[in-house]
């Protein structure tokens, strides 16, 4: 009895490592290079001017919704730079120099620095964009 019961414990063991060989076997390695990817920068701010410290600092990804008729206020990015990737509708860019500049689903731009700006909703759709900022918690 215990002759059989140690051949069936044997035969359960080799069993189950025959079965965890060929699970491992069978699994696909994960690719170590890019296949079927195209990349390209859209924008990019040089942050060594920007930011002194990143202390306190986080990078943020945001989504933001302007209704139509709505607007952000008169604003600068300096030391909060920032890139902005627009979705949907038409956003109308006013800066500090008298520059005014519409972006539309697609288009990206970039603030930083001194320069000030403001931005609205000119349509009659809702503004929908995705900000990326260094921003500086409070």
């Amino acid at each position: 009895m215990v002759m059989r019961t140690a051949h069936a414990v044997a035969t359960c063991c080799a069993a189950l490592g025959l079965f965890g060989a060929g699970f491992v076997a069978g699994q696909q390695r994960p690719p170590t290079d890019y296949q079927g990817v195209e990349e390209k920068v859209l924008a990019a701010i040089d942050l060594a001017p920007e930011i002194a410290s990143l202390e306190n600092r986080e990078l943020r990804l945001s989504r933001a919704v302007i209704a139509p008729g709505g607007h952000v206020g008169l604003h600068s990015h300096q030391g909060d730079p920032t890139i902005v990737y627009l979705l949907s509708g038409t956003l109308t860019n006013h800066h500090d120099d008298g520059t005014t500049a519409e972006f539309r689903p697609g288009d990206v731009f970039a603030e930083f620095g001194p320069r000030s700006h403001w931005v609205e909703n000119r349509g009659a759709v809702p503004v929908s964009f995705i900000v990326a900022n260094i921003h500086h918690r409070d």
